[in-house]
């Protein structure tokens, strides 16, 4: 054993001294490897920065919480006829499940007004189409909210309907850029509401980009459905007793199943989403856009590889003298075959080793335009990326190295 690595060493010793003594050559030959390896570290680590970024952002809400919409969270394309003929929830629908399910702890049906193209302003400052969402009154402790000044509204204000707003970060900041909204009376799509409290920031979205509920404008639940009698597409948000959410979503099933009268042969006429079916979502895009990168670096690193068996079939040419002196002086056929492949090896992980360095200096310089983005490398895209160019050299430069040791030696000594 001994002898095999003083045997290695030695062959990547002149495998190292022979790179050095065609520098621009072996750089130009490992360029594709190089590439290959950056663009599979660099994205990589982008995405799994992204990953994290929106598994912070959906675990804000609640990792114990549960939604239930009539329609697909994602949708993708024109929706068939059966999805748009689901049958809307009501109120009724959310107040059978919370009455009727002991697993859940609190529920809020949640209702969008329809404001597309209006205004919410005080004095000078407006927002454009301004998200008005009428909850409950839970829906502070069920979404993680936390309170930046003032106070939540009341059940009792939601029962008298009463014009009162909590308004998201961004909300805030828009129409009271120096502050005191608390007590201001705004005016939102043509209605006046009392400001009674503001919301701290939420976490950003993926690359620093704001975080969609911070612009919300919280209101009663029954005073959008005064406002807006039209409005009815209505969802439910669930928090789930602690270690109890999947029978919870058992229980909702079968309350939404026997009200929407579904039979039992038929799918639910529903949808959920949690936060582990959330980033489940996310993670079969970041896989497929993994697929398309593996799929990138696979043609970088094959054209890497025909490089690198293209220079190591010159370089046996060049010193079919030296190896016929080898041979001559006693050097063995795996001898000549390990100098050559160890060679090819050293070769293409330089290559691997300038891809991750040169890949760390990208990310560096992504942290700094995007601060927000936690653009961290997997350890498994670097051993894939490393593993991968050390392979190639062992696949491409087999043939060269078995061509190398394969030769006369009477005949490598006469060559010219």
């Amino acid at each position: 054993m001994r002898r095999f690595w003083l045997s290695v060493w030695e062959n990547t010793r002149l495998a190292l001294e022979t790179l050095q003594a065609n520098r621009f050559r072996s750089f130009l030959t490992v360029l594709g490897i190089f590439i290959g390896v950056l663009l599979v570290v660099t994205v990589a680590s982008i995405l799994n920065g992204f990953r994290q970024s929106v598994v912070d952002q959906v675990e804000q809400f609640g990792t114990n919480n549960l939604y239930v919409f009539r329609l697909p969270l994602v949708q993708i394309g024109e929706l068939d006829r059966d999805l748009r003929m689901r049958k809307k929830f009501t109120v009724e629908d959310a107040l059978a499940v919370r009455d009727r399910c002991p697993s859940v702890r609190l529920l809020t049906p949640v209702l969008d007004a329809p404001t597309m193209g209006s205004l919410a302003s005080y004095r000078d400052e407006q927002v454009d189409t301004p998200r008005l969402r009428g909850v409950y009154a839970n829906d502070l402790e069920l979404a993680h909210r936390v309170l930046k000044e003032g106070r939540f509204f009341t059940e009792q204000e939601n029962r008298h309907r009463s014009a009162v707003v909590v308004l998201g970060f961004a909300a805030d900041e828009a129409l009271f850029p120096n502050g005191g909204a608390v007590g201001k009376r705004v005016l939102i799509d043509g209605r006046r509401y009392t400001v009674i409290g503001t919301l701290e920031k939420r976490k950003d979205g993926p690359f620093g980009g704001e975080n969609e509920d911070d612009g919300v404008f919280l209101t009663p639940f029954d005073t959008v459905r005064r406002h807006y009698p039209s409005a009815d597409e209505v969802f439910m948000a669930i928090q789930a007793k602690s270690g109890q959410l999947e029978r919870c979503k058992d229980e909702v099933i079968q309350i939404l199943r026997r009200r929407r009268k579904v039979r039992w042969d038929e799918e639910n006429n529903f949808d959920f989403a949690t936060a582990d079916s959330l980033i489940q979502s996310f993670d079969d895009i970041v896989f497929a856009v993994l697929g398309v990168m593996f799929l990138l670096s696979t043609v970088g690193f094959m054209v890497g590889g025909v490089g690198v068996m293209n220079i190591m079939l010159v370089s046996v040419r060049e010193r079919t003298r030296e190896i016929g002196l080898r041979k001559a002086v006693g050097a063995r056929r795996r001898d000549i075959l390990g100098q050559f492949l160890i060679e090819a090896v050293v070769l293409c992980s330089i290559g691997g080793v300038l891809g991750l360095v040169v890949a760390e200096g990208v990310l560096e310089l992504v942290g700094l335009a995007l601060p927000d983005l936690a653009a961290e490398t997997p350890s498994w895209a670097r051993a894939f990326a490393f593993a991968g160019s050390g392979g190639i050299g062992l696949f491409f430069g087999l043939w060269p190295a078995w061509k190398a040791a394969s030769l006369d030696p009477v005949e490598a000594l006469r060559y010219e």
